[in-house]
């Protein structure tokens, strides 16, 4: 009866014990791989900042030495059952000097044991991003922007942008940000002339509940900063003619100086000249300066 009982007790402790014992190899495993993904993320944006790629497969962070595998085969392994992630996607996002890495999760493009890279090239051109002002869509963006505010519209010929049943997210390095699949920038907001990174990421939701990631990127030169005219230097010169000292700074540039006896105001339709020196007499002068975008600078002097 004792060697019974003995038994029937350590028969539970085990049907106890097993149990714990498998749910903590299971977590240990689920650990492990969130901390590969984790340095596989790493790896990829290092890879986009050395090669400006925003879309990489795991197997190319291994060969091009960017991460260690798990094998000596180039292999890189779920922890959790041991499939292979050599052809699973990173997508990078740049912000600021950096890049952030996402690790896609939901798909993986093997065929015959490679990785299909038409898949990478396909996904980089599948969104893209309208620069729209004053209801204009804007062709050449390199130029710098500014005057008023600018609208950031994500579009896409082969994905449907549903921003209420799938995420939908915008962020900047000038700190805008928003949830849909536009983004209005605030040309108020923006103090400085300066080069702006505008991201657009979509988390679509597929019919089998898996995940789709997409981003596309552009950057923005914005100048919502005045002119400077400088007062002291601004004088009459050595030929009595009134000549003007101004800058831009790190602006688009000044394009034309304006020059009016009692003048009161400056506005944009003014007859703007290249050319910083006038003719003068004595008297109260307005001096205009406008930068390429059309912010103005004024100082009122008397001669």
């Amino acid at each position: 009866m004792e060697l019974l009982a003995t038994i029937i007790i350590l028969a539970i402790i085990l049907a106890i014990a097993i149990p714990s014992i498998g749910n903590l190899a299971s977590s240990i495993r689920k650990n492990h791989l969130k901390n590969k993904i984790k340095n596989i993320e790493i790896a990829a944006s290092k890879y986009a900042f050395d090669t400006k790629e925003t879309s990489v497969f795991v197997d190319k962070l291994v060969t091009e030495g960017y991460m260690d595998s798990d094998d000596e085969d180039g292999n890189v392994f779920n922890d959790t059952d041991h499939s292979k992630l050599n052809c699973y996607i990173v997508k990078m996002t740049k912000v600021g000097d950096h890049y952030n890495a996402i690790f896609q999760d939901n798909n993986s493009y093997e065929h015959n044991g490679k990785c299909d890279e038409s898949i990478l090239k396909d996904t980089n051109k599948e969104l893209t991003i309208d620069v729209i002002q004053n209801g204009v869509k804007i062709v050449n963006y390199d130029d710098w922007l500014g005057g008023s505010n600018i609208t950031l519209k994500a579009t896409s010929n082969n994905i449907d942008i549903d921003c209420i049943k799938n995420t939908c997210s915008w962020h900047s390095t000038s700190g805008h940000s928003n949830n849909g699949s536009e983004l209005t920038i605030n040309y108020n907001d923006l103090l400085v002339a300066s080069k702006i990174d505008y991201t657009f990421e979509l988390s679509k939701i597929n019919e089998d509940n898996t995940v789709t990631r997409y981003n596309s990127n552009i950057s923005l030169k914005i100048d919502n900063e005045l002119p400077v005219i400088y007062e002291n230097e601004t004088k009459i010169n050595e030929e009595n003619k009134l000549e003007i000292k101004a800058s831009d700074n790190n602006g688009s540039g000044i394009v034309g100086y304006f020059v009016e006896l009692n003048g009161s105001i400056c506005s944009s339709d003014m007859s703007y000249s290249s050319e910083n020196i006038f003719d003068v007499t004595n008297g109260n002068y307005l001096i205009c300066v406008k930068d390429k975008v059309g912010n103005i600078a004024s100082l009122k002097i008397t001669i």
